[in-house]
């Protein structure tokens, strides 16, 4: 059984829940109509935006979805569409937005489909030195400059970590 990677804490629960508080005051602000359409990309998404929707003051729906990859090729987005989002604003959810390719995928596929009245992207961590194609993250709780496997707060690390209350980067094992 191979040894669980430790983590060094990059931002614990206090900065995490004040600035979670922050973005939520932000988007209420940016959508004083509501009716805004959250929709979280599991399963990173799921901490943040649970904690992220207790923080926006308007009125909101919740769905998620999955992107699956087979043979190293995006094939897929699961999800049910019981909605009609051409009248509403979506705001995906993302965990991590890396190299933008996903996040690029993914906005474009619903930009296609459901032709929403808006898109805007809320992500906890934002690598945008990472990136490999141009995806705006139009709220960021936080920039991550350091290198290194974040985990934490609803984001896995081989699965490991998930309920950690804090964002932390994996330590370099000494073996």
């Amino acid at each position: 059984m191979s040894q669980v990677p430790k983590l060094s804490v990059v931002y614990d629960e206090k900065t995490i829940r004040a600035r979670v508080a922050e973005l939520g005051q932000q988007i209420t602000a940016d959508f004083p109509d509501g009716n805004i359409a959250c929709v979280g990309v599991l399963p990173n998404s799921m901490v943040f935006m649970a904690d992220l929707i207790r923080s926006i003051d308007c009125s909101l729906t919740c769905d998620f979805m999955k992107v699956g990859t087979r043979d190293s090729k995006r094939v897929e987005i699961a999800f049910g569409q019981a909605n009609d989002f051409s009248v509403r604003d979506v705001l995906l959810i993302q965990g991590v937005v890396d190299t933008g390719v996903t996040l690029s995928f993914i906005t474009g596929n619903i930009q296609e489909s459901w032709k929403p009245r808006s898109l805007k992207v809320a992500a906890l961590i934002n690598r945008e030195n990472h990136r490999k194609v141009d995806c705006p993250v139009d709220y960021a709780c936080f920039e991550l400059e350091k290198e290194g496997f974040v985990a934490g707060y609803g984001l896995g690390l081989d699965e490991h970590h998930r309920g950690a209350p804090y964002l932390g980067l994996a330590e370099a094992s000494s073996s």
